[in-house]
């Protein structure tokens, strides 16, 4: 919504979000540029109390893998300007998010991994403390769309799964980061909307609900919000990516 359809954006925020009815807008995106430099959401964003992002780079901007993202050093210079729009790097959590391992169709292995180790020095410089990331899901449709592009996912083997847990461990370790499963069955679970977080970095101490969504995977531990913009038909063109109805077909 932020980066493809901002007018829409906004007029669903009037529409359904009134700011003296919301504790905290929070947003997810993967190109943060139109939150601070089109004029008409960046002002509609200062009429709310709080904002949280979920700022999104995966080191696949650009790529056959997500052909219409911006590439992950444009988005990263951004992190200043994304952290004075929210007050704080404690309102920005950065998404590692997913891990592919693929075999592409020259049957040649790639995988994203290696990206986790440039980012977090960049992450940590900026004062953000928190990491999520997960694995990708091997949806049908997902697996089905790959196979039509000649992409097979590379399932792992329990000792290669706990190399990348260690990397990943080690990383966040050596840059002082905190890192949350994203509803990884056997890992720790984690919220994504956690209420009693925001509650605590509330600039006026106003308090939210800090029950369990209803309807969500057992391994998310996510509190109840309203999500507005489901599914609208992104652009991105992330040819992983379970939740867009563009690319199911």
């Amino acid at each position: 919504m932020a980066a493809c359809f901002p007018d829409a954006f906004v007029d669903l925020l009037s529409e359904k979000c009134p700011p003296d009815s919301v504790h905290t807008l929070v947003i997810w995106t993967k190109n943060p540029a139109n939150l601070f430099f089109y004029k008409k959401l960046a002002s509609k964003l200062h009429e709310y109390d709080q904002l949280f992002v979920h700022l999104t780079v995966t080191g696949m901007g650009g790529s056959e893998f997500e052909p219409n993202v911006p590439a992950q050093n444009t988005i990263m210079r951004m992190l200043p300007e994304l952290t004075k729009l929210v007050g704080s790097p404690d309102r920005i959590r950065f998404r590692f998010d997913p891990i592919v391992h693929f075999f592409k169709p020259d049957r040649t292995e790639y995988t994203n991994l290696h990206w986790f180790e440039k980012l977090a020095p960049v992450v940590a410089g900026e004062g953000i403390r928190n990491i999520s990331t997960s694995w990708i899901s091997p949806y049908k449709k997902v697996t089905n769309r790959l196979k039509r592009l000649g992409i097979t996912i590379k399932e792992l083997t329990s000792d290669e799964f706990m190399n990348d847990l260690d990397y990943l461990n080690n990383v966040v370790r050596q840059n002082e980061l905190t890192l949350h499963f994203c509803s990884m069955e056997h890992l720790p679970r984690s919220r994504c909307i956690d209420g009693a977080m925001l509650n605590n970095l509330h600039p006026l101490g106003y308090q939210c609900s800090v029950r369990k969504a209803k309807g969500q995977r057992t391994s998310c531990g996510c509190t109840e919000s309203l999500d507005i913009g489901w599914y609208f038909k992104c652009p991105h063109g992330c040819v992983y990516c379970y939740a867009n109805p563009a690319l199911n077909t």
